[in-house]
């Protein structure tokens, strides 16, 4: 393993931290007179200058790093690399003791905390890690600003994570690891050799929203575990085990889209690479706290994924293919230089098969009723016009008779769906589940409480129009006095609602543009959005005292320490937390060392991240941000 220091601080734009680290560095620098403690000399760009021109003959990008010395691994050693934003310190402590739990001690925790400057919440974090023994290979990074939204942070992780790591597991802050997760990686991992993507499924365990955690389940229950889908999966993000070596050659993660994880697996398939849906649950979430937060997450997704949709054909398959493969990966071990990197030719056939894959599971959230959402608007300003110029009564029927046929269509293919829902993965964690009627109706209602979001909030990406990539928080935000139930009234899509509310009104019997079947079309779906409605406020008003459900991923500190004992030796309990004394004198002793080393070679061990010009110093983990500098 490569050396890490045991200590993680931000240097902020001050006079004060920069003399700090110039203090720290003084036997270094190459000339003393000018950069010296409280030298009135000392400037920004001169100590950027002199920053970039020490670490110039180290620094490296994702296309320079040599694919040999990532295919001499021996053994799958795995970096979790949890990227937070601002998220309660507690929740991701958690995470990283689930992790500890579980991992093996060639493995390493890589936490990036980015594009958040409240001290208060990543400094818990950067406490917690520092106490942990070195051997335990956890390791907490801050940066104040990253560009290209999640994928940003990826590629400095990817940048920063251990030489000798040949996966990488995505993990989101709020997922803790089930005991057996490593094994179930591990075992994926040699089941499928030569796939670059393993997607485990995203689980919550939060008992109280039902309907909302079947309706979230229902992607990886019966969506993406169909066929066609399962062995051509796009990386949902959380839990995906991704090859290093492989996700390299492809230049790391895109930030053409706010859903990186979804754009990767795309570019991964056009490249000739493999990939498996592993239907096996490891780890569980939390889910978001309110209806509004529900929202913004999807909205998220959708407009995301239409985003890689709408870029699908811009850009011609990798033409660097390994012609030896053939179009199934095999399972053997190969002698190639390149042995990493699988790639097959693909034929037209199964261009169209990964083509109805992608198609599938991008759009898996999206429904294509917004044409009639207009049309239906369009026909009631019709009837509104009628009081002043006259307007046949076929005029406005046909277009509503067009609307309501294209409305059926939708609700009836989704409850299809929700019906076929078998929920497999929810009985790997309860043998009793069962999935009932009442169940999978209530269920297909909370999908249909989305149903103008997966119809309208993806138009933006017609014009090219950018989104911001707002984080679901973490936080239980309902902490005002506002009623849980007229909180999540106020906030829910009443679209469909209002539009079936009025037509309802404009067609009834007491109209001249009366028509039985438009007036019971409209009242059954008025009823319809109206129960929708009524499912997502019972769901988030019982959510809000409920606390998540315990399934085997808790771990006390204790329970953690004799769990590490194999990395640090025995009398685990005692060796896996340092007292302050061991601590201060592993700081020296490292910080020594590695002024030790950087005198001999003449140069420090650093990182250039890419994508945010930002140099970070590996022998005491400070930030220079060139921008501030």
């Amino acid at each position: 393993m490569s050396n890490r220091p045991l200590n993680f601080h931000t240097i902020k734009n001050d006079k004060k931290s920069v003399n700090t680290i110039i203090k720290d560095f003084k036997p270094l620098l190459p000339n003393e007179q000018m950069l010296t403690l409280g030298n009135p000399s000392l400037d920004k760009p001169a100590l950027n200058t002199y920053i970039s021109d020490i670490h110039k003959s180290n620094t490296y990008k994702l296309d320079k790093l040599s694919s040999d010395k990532l295919n001499t691994q021996k053994q799958v050693a795995l970096s979790f690399q949890i990227m937070t934003r601002a998220e309660p310190p507690e929740l991701v402590i958690e995470t990283i003791k689930s992790l500890l739990a579980v991992k093996k001690p060639q493995d390493e925790i890589l936490i990036v905390d980015n594009n958040n400057q409240e001290t208060h919440l990543y400094q818990p974090l950067a406490d917690y890690c520092n106490k942990l023994h070195p051997k335990l290979n956890v390791h907490f990074y801050h940066v104040d600003s990253v560009k290209g939204y999640k994928a940003g942070a990826l590629n400095l992780a990817l940048q920063l994570m251990d030489d000798d790591c040949t996966h990488i597991v995505v993990v989101d802050s709020d997922y803790q690891a089930l005991p057996h997760a490593r094994a179930a990686i591990a075992n994926a991992i040699a089941t499928y050799p030569k796939h670059t993507l393993l997607q485990f499924p995203q689980f919550y365990r939060s008992s109280a929203q039902t309907e909302v955690q079947s309706e979230l389940n229902h992607y990886f229950n019966h969506h993406l575990l169909r066929s066609f889908n399962c062995s051509k999966a796009l990386s949902t993000g959380t839990f995906a085990v991704i090859n290093r070596s492989d996700l390299l050659a492809l230049g790391g993660w895109s930030s053409a889209s706010i859903t990186e994880d979804a754009q990767m697996g795309v570019k991964m398939h056009r490249s000739g690479l493999f990939s498996q849906f592993i239907p096996e649950v490891i780890s569980t979430g939390l889910l978001p706290h309110t209806l509004k937060d529900l929202m913004s997450q999807r909205q998220r997704w959708i407009y995301g994924n239409m985003q890689v949709l709408s870029g699908y054909f811009s850009s011609a398959p990798a033409s660097k293919v390994d012609a030896t493969q053939t179009s199934t990966p095999s399972a053997s071990p190969t002698t190639s230089k390149d042995s990493s990197v699988f790639r097959h030719t693909q034929s037209m056939g199964e261009r169209l098969e990964y083509l109805r894959a992608h198609f599938s599971q991008l759009t898996a959230w999206v429904n294509f009723t917004g044409p009639f959402i207009v049309l239906h608007l369009f026909a009631l300003l019709m009837i509104a016009v009628s009081t002043v110029y006259p307007i046949s009564k076929a005029a406005v029927q046909l277009p509503l008779m067009m609307v309501y046929s294209g409305y059926a269509f939708f609700v009836i293919r989704r409850l299809m769906a929700y019906l076929n829902d078998k929920a497999p993965l929810n009985k790997q964690v309860n043998h009793q589940h069962q999935f009932t009627l009442k169940g999978k109706l209530r269920t297909w209602l909370m999908h249909l409480n989305f149903w103008e979001l997966g119809a309208l909030s993806w138009a933006p990406v017609l014009w090219g129009q950018n989104k911001p990539f707002n984080c679901t928080p973490k936080h239980n935000l309902m902490t005002d006095h506002t009623a849980p139930w007229l909180k999540s009234l106020m906030v829910a899509p009443k679209l469909l609602l209002l539009l079936n509310l009025f037509t309802a009104v404009m067609v009834s019997p007491l109209t001249d543009f009366y028509s039985p079947a438009l007036f019971v079309c409209a009242v059954s779906f008025l009823l319809l959005k109206l129960a929708s409605v009524m499912v997502a406020i019972n769901n988030f008003s019982a959510a809000k005292t409920q606390k998540p459900v315990k399934i085997a991923t808790m771990r006390s500190e204790q329970y953690i320490n004799t769990v590490t004992g194999q990395f640090v030796g025995p009398t685990p309990a005692k060796l896996a937390i340092k007292t302050t004394l061991e601590r201060s004198k592993l700081e020296a002793t490292a910080k020594l060392d590695n002024l030790g080393k950087v005198i001999e070679k003449s140069k420090l061990s650093n990182l250039e991240a890419s994508n945010n010009q930002q140099f970070i110093s590996k022998s005491d983990v400070t930030y220079f941000d060139k921008k501030q500098l």
